[in-house]
C-alpha cells in the first residue's frame, strides 16, 4: 500500500471537524472515496465495510433517494453546492441527516462530494426546547427565571397575570426586590435568608410548596404556593433557579369557609350525612360523631335507624323510602338515642342527588333538644302561669267588687239618719206618742250600726284575701325567676357536694317551719352539676312537703351507687297529705296539656331540671300516708373513683 498522500490528510482532519461521512461520487453515484470521522457510531447502516466501487442508491438506506438524486444531478448541471437534508436509516432507527452537495474541480465537475452529518441529536435537542418553550409559555402556574445573581430573567404569561405585572416590569426586579411585599400567613414578612430561592441557591437543594401572601401593585393580596428548584450545570453548580407560582387564593378561601363550615357545625349543632343508594351505607361527617359520639361510620342504613326512636323509626324509612323513590325532599323532627345512652331530639333534612353516576341522599342532621324544651317550656309555663294567674286574679276581682259593695253600703246609715230626723221631728208636732215611736227609731238606728260594723268586717275580709292572693302571685314569679335562672345555668358542669347544698336547705326551711323535724342522713358524696340548679330541683320537693302540714316531719337521705350506676339516690320522704293526682300526672308526662293544668310548677320544675341535668325523678305513695320523691342525680367521677377503691 501507498503512503497516505499530505491531501488525504488534510481532509480527514476537515473531516473531524465538520461531517462525518464524505463520499467522492461520480455522475452515477459511483462511490470513488470514502472518508469517515472517528465517531462512535456508524452513520451508514453497512457494517463498516468499504462503499468504494458501490453506487450511492446502495449505500444508503432512505426514502428520499429520489430527492438526493435530482439534487446531485442539479450540482453536475450547474457546477454550485446544494444543500442534502436526508432521513436515513441506522440500525431500525430513522436519523436526520444534514449533507451537502459540493462539486469537485472547475469548468464541468467530473465528480461530487458528498459529506452527510448526523443531525439527529441536535435536532431532538432544539425539539426538546421548543416543546419546553412552548411549555414555559402555556403552562396552568406561573414561572419565573431567577439567576445566581438574583436577577429575574425569563417569566411566562401565567407569571404576569398573577403577579398583576408586564413580563418587563417582573424581569426588571431581583427576587429580593423589597417592592414584592412577601409575607407568612400571620402577616410576617418573609426575610431574605428564609426566601426559598436564597436557600435552593446556597444549598442546591428544592424548595417546594412554601405557602405565603403577596401583596400586587393594586393594593390586592394573593395566597401563593412556591416552589423553587436548581438548574444544574455539570460541575453541579446552580446554573439558575425555576420558581413555580401557584394562585391558590380560592383554595385559601375555600379552606377557610370549610373551617367555617366545620366551627359552624359545631356550634350550630348540625352533622351531615349522605346515603349511597347503591349500597344502603350512610356516611356521616365529623359534625354527626360530635353530636351523638358514634364514631363508626360509615353505617348501613337500618342499623343507623335502630338509634331512633321506636315511635320515630318508620317516619325515618318512609321519608328515605320516598325520596330514593319519588325524589321527594324532606324534613322531619324525630328522637334519637345517642352514644352514652341518652335521647336527643333531631331535625332531619335530605334530598335525592346524583355524583357521577351515583345516586345518594344528601342531607343535614341538627340537634333541635335545646328548641323542644324550650318550647315545652315555653308551653308549661303559658299554661300554667295562665291558668294559676286567671284562678287568682278572678279572686282578686271577687273581693275587690265585694270590698265596694260593702263600702258603698257604709253610706246608708247616714241617710236614714237624716230621715228618721224628719220622721222625729213631725212625730213631735203632730202626736203625743212622739216618745214611744222615738225608741222605736233609735232601735233601727242601732240595727243599721250593725249592719255598718258588719260591712267593715267583709270589707277587711276581702282586702285579707286580696293581700293572701297577691302574695300567692308574687311567690309564684319568684319560682318562675328561679326556674329561669337554673336554666341559664344548666350548661355549668362543676363537682358539687350534696351534703352542703341540703345542709343550707334544711337551715333556710328549718328557720322558717320551726314545728317541723326534718332528718338528714346517708353518703357523703359529690354529683355534677350547677350548685343554684341542684338547689333549686332539692328545694322543690322540700318546700312542698313543709307547706302542707301543721307539723311535718321529713326524712332526707343520700345514697351512693353500686358499682353497676353512676347516679346517686337522694329520698325525701313526708308525713303529708300527698301529692294531687294532677300533681302527679304532670310528673308522669313531664308536660301540661290544654285540659289538664297542675296548680303550680315547683314539682314540674324538679323534673323538668333533674332530666336536664342527666338525672330522672319518680314519686311513691307511702304505706302509712305521705309520699316518697326519689331524685336520681349523676354522681361525679372523683366520688365514682373513691367508691370503687374502696
Amino acid at each position: 500500500m501507498s503512503e497516505t498522500p499530505p491531501t488525504r490528510l488534510v481532509l480527514q482532519s476537515l473531516l473531524d471537524a465538520t461531517a462525518e461521512v464524505a463520499l467522492l461520487i461520480d455522475s452515477d453515484g459511483l462511490v470513488v472515496e470514502e472518508l469517515r470521522n472517528d465517531s462512535d457510531h456508524e452513520l451508514l447502516d453497512d457494517g463498516g465495510e468499504e462503499l468504494t466501487s458501490k453506487t450511492l442508491w446502495n449505500a444508503l438506506r432512505s426514502s428520499q433517494l429520489e430527492h438526493l438524486r435530482t439534487t446531485i444531478e442539479e450540482v453536475f448541471d450547474c457546477g454550485e453546492t446544494r444543500p442534502a437534508d436526508i432521513q436515513i436509516g441506522v440500525e431500525g432507527k430513522t436519523r436526520q441527516v444534514e449533507g451537502t452537495v459540493s462539486p469537485v474541480g472547475d469548468g464541468e465537475p467530473r465528480f461530487a462530494l458528498l459529506t452527510i452529518e448526523d443531525t439527529t441529536q441536535q435536532m431532538n435537542r432544539q425539539r426538546a426546547r421548543d416543546l419546553l418553550s412552548r411549555v414555559f409559555e402555556v403552562a396552568p402556574i406561573g414561572i419565573v427565571v431567577v439567576e445566581p445573581s438574583g436577577n429575574i430573567s425569563r417569566a411566562n404569561r401565567r407569571a404576569e397575570n398573577i403577579l398583576n405585572l408586564e413580563r418587563e416590569e417582573i424581569t426588571d426586579r431581583t427576587y429580593k426586590d423589597q417592592e414584592w411585599n412577601i409575607t407568612y400567613d400571620d402577616g410576617t414578612p418573609i426575610a431574605s435568608d428564609e426566601h426559598p430561592v436564597t436557600k435552593v441557591l446556597q444549598t442546591g437543594e428544592p424548595v417546594l410548596g412554601l405557602e405565603h401572601w403577596i401583596e400586587l401593585p393594586d393594593g390586592t393580596k394573593k395566597w401563593l404556593s412556591s416552589h423553587s428548584a436548581p438548574v444544574l450545570d455539570e460541575e453541579g453548580d446552580v446554573e439558575c433557579v425555576v420558581v413555580g407560582l401557584d394562585d391558590i387564593t380560592h383554595v385559601k378561601s375555600r379552606e377557610e369557609r370549610l373551617e367555617w363550615l366545620v366551627r359552624s357545625e359545631e356550634l350550630a349543632d348540625i352533622g351531615g350525612w349522605e346515603l349511597d343508594l347503591n349500597t344502603d351505607i350512610l356516611r356521616g361527617t365529623a359534625g354527626m360523631s360530635q353530636l351523638h359520639g358514634d364514631d363508626d361510620y360509615p353505617l348501613p342504613l337500618e342499623e343507623v335507624i335502630t338509634l331512633y326512636h321506636p315511635d320515630d323509626r318508620q317516619d325515618i324509612r318512609d321519608a328515605i323510602t320516598a325520596c330514593r323513590e319519588e325524589g321527594s325532599p324532606f324534613e322531619i323532627e324525630a328522637r334519637r338515642r345517642t352514644a352514652d345512652g341518652y335521647e336527643r331530639w333531631v331535625r332531619v333534612a335530605g334530598e335525592r342527588v346524583e355524583e357521577e353516576g351515583t345516586e345518594k341522599v344528601r342531607g343535614i342532621l341538627r340537634d333541635i333538644t335545646v328548641d323542644k324544651e324550650r318550647e315545652q317550656r315555653l308551653s308549661v309555663m303559658n299554661r300554667v302561669l295562665r291558668h294559676n294567674i286567671r284562678n287568682r286574679a278572678n279572686v282578686i276581682l271577687g273581693h275587690a267588687d265585694l270590698v265596694k259593695d260593702e263600702l258603698e253600703k257604709l253610706n246608708v246609715p247616714e241617710e236614714i239618719k237624716t230621715e228618721r230626723q224628719e220622721l222625729l221631728d213631725s212625730i213631735e208636732k203632730t202626736s203625743k206618742e212622739g216618745r214611744d215611736l222615738q225608741s222605736e227609731v233609735r232601735l233601727l238606728e242601732n240595727l243599721l250600726a250593725d249592719l255598718q260594723q258588719s260591712s267593715v268586717e267583709r270589707a277587711e275580709t276581702g282586702v285579707d284575701m286580696i293581700r293572701t292572693t297577691s302574695v300567692d302571685l308574687t311567690e309564684l314569679s319568684e319560682k318562675v325567676r328561679a326556674f329561669d335562672d337554673a336554666i341559664d345555668r344548666i350548661g355549668t358542669v362543676d363537682n358539687v357536694e350534696l351534703s352542703s347544698v341540703i345542709g343550707a336547705l334544711v337551715t333556710e326551711y328549718g328557720e322558717e317551719f320551726p314545728e317541723a323535724e326534718i332528718n338528714v342522713t346517708g353518703d357523703d358524696v359529690t354529683v355534677t352539676g350547677d350548685r343554684e340548679v341542684l338547689r333549686v330541683i332539692l328545694q322543690m320537693p322540700i318546700e312542698n312537703a313543709l307547706q302542707h302540714c301543721e307539723a311535718p316531719e321529713l326524712s332526707i337521705s343520700v345514697t351512693a351507687p353500686s358499682s353497676r350506676s353512676d347516679r346517686v339516690v337522694v329520698s325525701i320522704k313526708d308525713d303529708g297529705p300527698g301529692i294531687p293526682e294532677l300533681e302527679k300526672r304532670s310528673l308522669e308526662n313531664a308536660q301540661e296539656t290544654p285540659t289538664a293544668h297542675s296548680t303550680g310548677i315547683g314539682l314540674w320544675t324538679m323534673q323538668w331540671l333533674t332530666r336536664r341535668i342527666g338525672g330522672a325523678v319518680s314519686v311513691a305513695e307511702n304505706t302509712h300516708g305521705g309520699t316518697t320523691v326519689e331524685l336520681e342525680l349523676p354522681i361525679s367521677f372523683e366520688s365514682k373513683q373513691a367508691l370503687s377503691s374502696e
